[in-house]
């Protein structure tokens, strides 16, 4: 079997799997595109297509509201993850102190626990603190701290030796070497932690769901719970908003995959 033949069906399974991937998008497309006589209708494809659904479904809630609370809610965990889960996988990079593999070992014993057996105590915790139905109640708990400090210091540990004690023979302090020499030699990293942490975070469904009871707090996931009446189901709105709604996530993948696949390509390396 020559090689041209081998590329040619390399390239054709590549774009099957294309196809089957994109296809749940594509049904998404036309089950949005339909009104209500044609979502019972035996028919695939809608006749007229009612791209005005996308509009009437999202005003037909304050989805406005609910996608700034989804933005704030991301942006805090994302944000807050990156400089925690940096700064402790540089310690335990670069740092020595006694029992450091056993705390890490620690750490990554959270990773195995299941999120299931903490939402209770959190809500409880939550409660006692008084930060139900706040964004703080929506941001701290859901810190993913062990996986990025895992990520970032399997990152770190590739960053040369050398290279910061050099920095602290000239004067430097810890914190000036870690932001102005560690974390910009982690962008790749970070975009990666990035792009897990915002799309685990805005997806994020029953926590939001447990701790919130004020639409004025509600997150798109929560929202598209409207649609989901007593005796129907709004499928052609629903699948309208929730197309919307994953383009922050399209449009933030887009502008960091270099660095994204740079990162996952990097990470796990060792010195």
């Amino acid at each position: 079997m020559g090689k041209g033949l081998l590329r040619t069906l390399f390239y054709a399974l590549l774009i099957g799997a294309t196809l089957v991937m994109l296809f749940p998008f594509f049904y998404m497309i036309v089950t949005a595109s339909k009104d209500e006589a044609q979502l019972i209708s035996a028919r695939f494809f809608p006749s007229p297509w009612h791209l005005e659904n996308f509009w009437k479904g999202w005003t037909q809630e304050p989805f406005t509201l609910f996608l700034m609370n989804s933005v704030v809610v991301a942006v805090a965990v994302t944000g807050l993850t990156l400089l925690l889960g940096s700064m402790g996988g540089f310690a335990f990079a670069k740092f020595q102190f006694r029992g450091k593999e056993l705390v890490f070992l620690f750490v990554l014993s959270t990773m195995m626990v299941p999120y299931q057996v903490t939402m209770i105590p959190n809500f409880l915790l939550c409660g006692f603190i008084g930060i139900l139905n706040s964004y703080i109640g929506l941001v701290v708990p859901c810190l993913p701290l062990a996986f990025g400090i895992f990520l970032m210091r399997q990152f770190i540990t590739t960053i040369p030796t050398s290279l910061i004690e050099a920095a602290r023979i000239d004067g430097s302090s810890d914190v000036r070497v870690f932001f102005q020499i560690v974390l910009p030699l982690c962008k790749p990293a970070l975009a990666t932690l990035a792009i897990f942490t915002f799309m685990a975070s805005w997806n994020n469904f029953i926590w939001p769901l447990i701790i919130l009871d004020s639409e004025s707090m509600y997150t798109i996931p929560i929202g598209l719970l409207r649609f989901n009446q007593q005796y129907e189901t709004q499928h052609n709105y629903m699948m309208a908003v929730s197309l919307l709604s994953i383009l922050p996530i399209v449009i933030l993948f887009i502008l960091f995959q270099r660095a994204f696949v740079k990162g996952m390509a990097l990470t796990g390396l060792k010195e």
